[in-house]
């Protein structure tokens, strides 16, 4: 019902003409063709089988905001490449309206050299704000993004990116087997394992305030980052779990130089780091956040089985995580910390080996370090085990007694959830107990046998922003389409304004922030059609040759003669090599500014 009710909203909300179905291969024979005739609004809806293509790529959206969506899903609608072309090009122009949902994407290949061979599965432009929905990309090449390459502010949700690799994951050359991350997309409830490259197996974010939020990076290899690798900027990774990652260094997550990534209730557990850093590596990294975070079972032959800091001069936070049962060959099971600055708060340290702690960090308080993890009575219900408060805490609704108890200590099978408190219902604000004690707590009884789980309260819709209004409705319905979901009970009034972002080669409805980091003109509350007109672009004759693309200004300033929006390099002259001034003549005042400039290069 819910998903009607929000489909329904988004209806209303849409303008301007009526958009039409296009059936591939009903009214087309392929998804090319389709997308080649449709206009704005226009839904391609494509029937289950093999589609390949021409060119550089099986699809290109050309800039329009239409859908392409399958049929039956990514099971049975496979977009391929055929190893000898990409799969899907956001060529530039894309708004959050242009959305591809439910297909396969494999052999994609991305041609050219190691600087240009990027997206062999997905490219998105800088100046695209696309959404993936539901796609499976898989066994794709490129020499960065094999799997997808994200440079604008694109969107994407419910994918699987599984084993796409760089033509050579031992050259550093090689970036981002999965999804490369350039710009300040949203990645959520996404599934990134078993890809390769050098850098950043699963994942890289580079200059990048980007967002995963719900993901999962299981079994991905590099030399540098297996899980995910960040260099500058700071993204933001919410709920996401970093699992049997492999790599050199830095098992599950490498930080470079300058970087102060948030990593937001998230687990890091089972990594690999072959010569150091079995968890996370941090060089010359800036202030990166773990909150919340679980840190456990990861190991390295070298130091450093969980954290290993390194020249890292800006001090990084540790809050209430847990960090153990991590090893480390050589020292620093737990943290190894060489002339790096880190700060532990309200962190559990315990079982690692070799060594807890090794190197400087700062003690905010609040911290318990052990050599062993405390045991005791886990209550769920009827049942109950002996284990530490970690393994505790992974199990929905329990409660743990503390060190030392015994199962003796749990209530009686009669004992139920006690919601406590009505303002702060929670599974943390639980406790297991009878009905009279729980009344006399003043807390809510959820009956015999049940645990914890009973007092989480359901989620509530909350505000979805979008560039075309405001909805309310569920997370993942908001994400799915592009928008920015505020939380649970909110309102459509904190949404932020949205407007026309007016770029050299077209415009985005998109918001403020999004508009200033793709460079364009922001007009507040306005539309396209506000944005005023782009400079035409055609060829500049200069003394030294010609250049394509330049405004009539550009090519007045460099000395040129611009040939209008429909000329030709070919009817420009012959380049004039040795004019300086741009005067098409060579002679003694060129020899001049050559004389004028003579000398040692500073």
């Amino acid at each position: 019902m819910r998903h009607l009710l929000s489909s329904v909203i988004i209806a209303l909300m849409a303008t301007g003409t009526t958009a039409a179905t296009i059936n591939v291969p009903g009214d087309h024979p392929t998804i090319q063709a389709a997308i080649d005739v449709a206009v704005d609004g226009d839904v391609i809806v494509v029937a289950p089988g093999t589609w390949t293509g021409t060119g550089s790529s099986v699809i290109d959206f050309l800039g329009k905001p239409i859908t392409v969506r399958s049929s039956d899903g990514p099971g049975v609608t496979i977009i391929d490449g055929q190893g000898d072309r990409r799969g899907v090009t956001f060529s530039g122009g894309e708004t959050s309206s242009a959305v591809l949902k439910g297909f396969t994407v494999r052999n994609g290949m991305a041609a050219g050299s190691a600087n240009q061979s990027e997206g062999g599965g997905i490219w998105c432009a800088t100046d695209t704000a696309a959404a993936i929905v539901d796609c499976t990309i898989v066994e794709n090449t490129a020499w960065a993004g094999a799997g997808v390459m994200l440079r604008g502010t694109n969107s994407m949700s419910g994918c699987t990116i599984v084993n796409n690799n760089t033509p050579d994951n031992t050259s550093p050359s090689s970036y981002a087997g999965g999804v490369y991350c350039l710009a300040n997309s949203i990645v959520s409830n996404c599934e990134i394992m078993d890809n390769g490259s050098y850098w950043g197996g699963g994942a890289v974010f580079l200059n990048s305030d980007g967002q995963f939020i719900n993901c999962t990076f299981a079994g991905n290899s590099a030399v540098q980052g297996g899980g995910v690798y960040v260099r500058n900027q700071s993204p933001t990774l919410d709920q996401c779990t970093i699992e049997s990652n492999t790599a050199q260094y830095g098992g599950g997550v490498y930080l470079f130089v300058g970087t102060s990534p948030i990593f937001l209730d998230c687990v890091i557990r089972d990594n690999i780091g072959t010569s150091y850093a079995g968890a996370v590596s941090a060089y010359q990294s800036g202030s990166a956040v773990f909150q919340n975070c679980i840190i456990s079972h990861n190991s390295t032959p070298g130091n450093g089985g969980a954290f290993w800091f390194l020249l890292s001069q800006t001090n990084m936070a540790i809050n209430n995580c847990r960090i153990t049962s991590n090893e480390a060959g050589g020292t620093g099971g737990g943290l190894y910390s060489d002339n790096g600055l880190v700060t532990l708060t309200d962190t559990l340290v315990c079982d690692n080996t070799l060594d807890q702690l090794v190197g400087p960090w700062v003690d905010a308080g609040g911290n318990e370090i052990s050599e062993t993890c405390m045991t005791g009575a886990c209550c769920d219900g009827p049942d109950c085990s002996i284990i530490t408060l970690l393994a505790c805490e992974a199990i929905p609704g329990s409660t743990w007694l503390g060190d030392g108890s015994t199962c003796d200590d749990c209530l009686s099978p009669n004992a139920g959830a006690c919601c406590l408190n009505e303002e702060f219902r929670g599974a943390s604000n639980c406790v297991i107990t009878d009905p009279v004690n729980c009344q006399d707590l003043g807390g809510d009884w959820q009956g015999s046998g049940t645990n914890c789980t009973a007092c989480i309260p359901p989620p509530q819709p909350g505000a979805c922003c979008l560039t075309s209004g405001c909805a309310l409705m569920w997370q993942d319905e908001c994400l799915s389409i592009g928008g920015i979901w505020l939380g649970d009970d909110t309102s459509c009034n904190d949404c932020p304004d949205s407007g026309a972002c007016c770029l050299c080669n077209g415009c985005l409805q998109t918001w403020e922030q999004d508009c200033l980091d793709a460079g364009g003109d922001w007009l507040a509350n306005l539309e396209c059609v506000d944005c005023p007109p782009a400079p035409e672009l055609g060829p500049c004759c200069m003394a030294s040759g010609c250049i394509m693309n330049a405004t009539e200004q550009e090519c007045v300033d460099n000395l040129g003669e611009w040939l209008g929006a429909h000329g030709d390099c070919a009817d420009c002259p012959q380049p004039c090599f040795g004019d300086l001034n741009g005067d098409w003549v060579v002679d003694i005042d060129d020899l001049l500014i050559l004389l004028g400039a003579y000398g040692i290069c500073p």
